[in-house]
């Protein structure tokens, strides 16, 4: 079982949700899959879309990425074990990238696998959903998305927020920018 916080941030808001991360807690930034078993700590990942792991080296003293073993074909990779106390830290590209011939931002979020948490555990990453909260937008769209300062302003300004997976551009999805940009049209007025 795990738990989830959803957002949208631009580099602006990783930069600053990770500088909160690491002053709270000895945490590092790593990449959450790789090509080698080395650990190294990403740098400035606020400028790359990735999926990163937030270890907190106060709750797991050590870690060691696994082998995971897929077809022939494909080269065989190493990635972090979700079932040991870390979080998932799912940040597309800081770049808005055109749907549409519209700049959008798809979704992130911040995950957890809570199979058998420690007390210790549970508290760090409600830690941050909280700061997510307290300094995120909540809910500026229906997707049940907290929304950073930065990424908000930009919103405003006629940015679009989609969902983790960038969805076809069909009827239905149409529909759901123009409740979007109706909601912003609230803002402007």
């Amino acid at each position: 079982m795990g738990r989830q916080t959803q957002f949208h941030m631009l580099a602006e808001d990783c930069r600053e949700f990770l500088e909160f991360v690491q002053r709270r807690d000895p945490v590092i930034v790593i990449d959450w899959s790789s090509k080698s078993e080395e650990i190294e700590e990403a740098q400035r990942p606020w400028e790359r879309g990735n999926t990163y792991c937030l270890w907190n080296q106060a709750l797991l003293p050590t870690l060691q990425r696994r082998l995971i073993r897929v077809e022939p074909a494909r080269a065989s990779y190493f990635e972090i074990d979700n079932s040991l106390p870390v979080i998932e830290f799912s940040y597309p590209a800081p770049v808005q990238e055109p749907w549409n011939g519209r700049p959008a931002l798809t979704q992130g979020r911040v995950w957890a696998r809570f199979d058998n948490p420690t007390k210790e555990f549970t508290s760090w990453y409600n830690a941050l959903v909280r700061w997510i909260r307290k300094n995120f937008v909540g809910d500026a769209t229906l997707l049940h998305s907290h929304v950073g300062p930065a990424a908000y302003d930009w919103y405003k300004n006629g940015g679009l927020l989609l969902p983790h997976l960038r969805p076809p551009v069909a009827r239905q999805w149409l529909s759901w920018v123009e409740a979007q940009d109706q909601h912003r049209s609230v803002f402007s007025k």
